[in-house]
């Protein structure tokens, strides 16, 4: 149950118990406005069918900016187990600050290839920062999806550096080996933060 603010929307939400047992809960945080956002982080709110706050867990976002009109990815392995029997919703919510400046580094992603091959799918693709000056503390992520659009699982991408000045490309690379711990996906959506 997403509770929506004026500038961060919760998207593609899904909740699941893996193979462990662990509560798993995903989704997607999309930057509708025009403006930088900074210091996000996700709140989930754990109720029960009384309407009661079993729990409260806070998270930060898996990177420091999110850009307008992007979205980012986020997921937390809810550990308090003794809590699952009771609870009928979670709630998520974002914390956030207006960043009013303009980051002038811009990474784009773009797919080179993908194969799947012994139960592994990869996906080989490059990085441009095709902004005005360098970036710093670069992260690749690639989103997997359902035919719900739910997000199913997430996962980061390797990347030789964190850092680009502008006009540099680099080489990322994706290996996710298809078993019982990965669920079943539809497509994908890879982003650079």
């Amino acid at each position: 149950e997403p509770t929506q603010s004026i500038d961060l929307l919760i998207k593609n939400c899904n909740t699941y118990l893996d193979i462990y047992g662990d509560m798993i809960v995903l989704g997607e945080i999309e930057n509708s406005s025009n403006i930088w956002k900074t210091n996000m982080e996700i709140t989930f709110n754990f109720i029960d069918s009384s309407g009661r706050e079993i729990d409260l867990v806070k998270i930060p976002a898996l990177a420091n900016y999110l850009q307008p009109k992007s979205r980012m990815p986020f997921y937390l392995v809810y550990g308090a187990r003794s809590n699952y029997i009771n609870i009928s919703r979670v709630k998520i919510g974002t914390n956030f600050k207006n960043y009013n400046k303009s980051l002038k580094g811009l990474p784009v992603i773009t797919e080179e290839n993908h194969s799947f091959k012994d139960k592994i799918f990869n996906v080989n693709g490059k990085v441009t920062n095709i902004g005005e000056s360098s970036i710093e503390d670069l992260k690749v992520f690639c989103t997997f999806y359902n035919l719900k659009d739910q997000v199913v699982f997430i996962r980061k991408c390797y990347i030789g550096g964190d850092e680009m000045e502008p006009l540099d490309i680099q080489d990322f690379k994706l290996s996710v080996l298809k078993d019982e711990y990965v669920g079943d996906f539809t497509h994908y959506r890879f982003g650079a933060f």
